[in-house]
């Protein structure tokens, strides 16, 4: 047990598989992760900015531990909180194990972990991430105002229409050289300055804009690599993206930053990364969807650090009756990563 939370030898295995897979994404270029008993007795890097290192089997029983005691923590919050699962969550919890269980059933038989740890794995996510809103919402233990969710909102979040311009030949898979790549960018910069000229004002209006000046500049940026274009291909997404969602996507030097610089209703057009531009007007996320409706969203990007940091210090603190016995009867040694899956 660690608190009330029974840790059932199906949830060790488990975690225990997922420090695993942890320790393997960090292996080196001439470490094999496959050959778990050799892997488990090598050094790895766990933090490349300070060069910290740990010795894998340390690695992966320190993480097997703060993956319990965070489950753990889950549990017990969950429950001091009042919450419970409604019925429809558990037949989703349910369903995605099973879907896991076909998928990777093979893998997780190999390793001991059986359809009902999953399904209880599984109604554990939705209990963390139903804490969010136990915890931030409107009557949570501690709220976060809605002027604070909506400053958040404006200040680390932008929701942009955008279309994705490919930087080759949709044909023949020619990629652009760099002169190409610099006028088929000048010729979207073009489009995105007919949209702020225009000055559109509602959501509707810039979508609307930005759709325009696509289909008026897709046909001679597809040109510059002999393509072909069709109007009625053209599509405006939208997307809410974090911080972080930029920083993944947005590769290219500067491309984040123009981003980060666009007023509600701005359009810009930025080298994407190596194979892609993109053609894009920042939108007013509250004029796409209403506050309650992206709460959730917001909560997470705001407050979701904050979270794991807590339950994490809880459930080191909960009372730890774990069995060592039972525990070594279920060593790292034993794991199977013949497949190399991460699932």
């Amino acid at each position: 047990l660690i608190g009330d939370f029974e840790v059932t030898s199906g949830m060790y295995l488990l975690a225990q598989y997922g420090a695993y897979q942890q320790a393997a994404q960090l292996a080196g270029t001439d470490q094999d992760a496959t050959n778990v008993k050799a892997f488990l007795k090598e050094t790895i890097t766990t933090d490349s900015d300070t060069g910290e290192t740990a010795v894998v089997s340390d690695y992966v029983a320190q993480k097997t531990q703060e993956t319990l005691e965070t489950l753990a923590a889950v549990d017990a919050r969950f429950k001091e909180l009042g919450g419970e699962l409604t019925d429809a969550q558990i037949t989703t919890a349910d369903s995605y194990a099973q879907q896991m269980m076909d998928n990777y059933g093979d893998t997780y038989t190999a390793n001991g972990i059986g359809l009902e740890t999953l399904k209880a794995f599984e109604r554990l996510q939705l209990e963390h991430t139903a804490l969010l809103g136990l915890i931030y919402g409107p009557d949570g233990e501690t709220p976060v105002a809605d002027d604070e969710l909506t400053s958040h909102l404006d200040d680390s979040m932008y929701e942009i229409g955008y279309v994705t311009i490919p930087l080759y030949n949709t044909s023949t898979y020619v990629f652009a050289d760099d002169d190409q790549k610099a006028e088929m960018l000048s010729l979207a910069q073009t489009a995105a300055d007919s949209v702020n000229l225009a000055e559109p004002e509602t959501t509707s209006e810039q979508v609307s804009s930005l759709t325009a000046a696509a289909k008026a500049a897709l046909p001679d940026i597809y040109a510059v690599l002999d393509g072909e274009f069709s109007a009625d291909s053209v599509n405006v997404q939208t997307e809410l993206l974090t911080e972080s969602d930029v920083d993944t996507a947005f590769t290219q030097d500067g491309a984040a930053d123009a981003l980060r610089g666009l007023a509600y209703g701005e359009a810009a057009a930025v080298q994407l990364n190596d194979s892609s531009l993109i053609l894009m007007v920042r939108l007013d996320p509250l004029n796409v969807a209403s506050l309650d409706s992206l709460r959730d969203t917001i909560l997470s990007d705001m407050k979701g650090d904050e979270l794991e940091d807590a339950l994490a210090a809880y459930g080191a603190e909960l009372t730890h009756s774990l069995d060592s016995s039972a525990m070594n009867k279920l060593p790292a040694s034993k794991i199977d990563n013949s497949s190399s899956s991460n699932s």
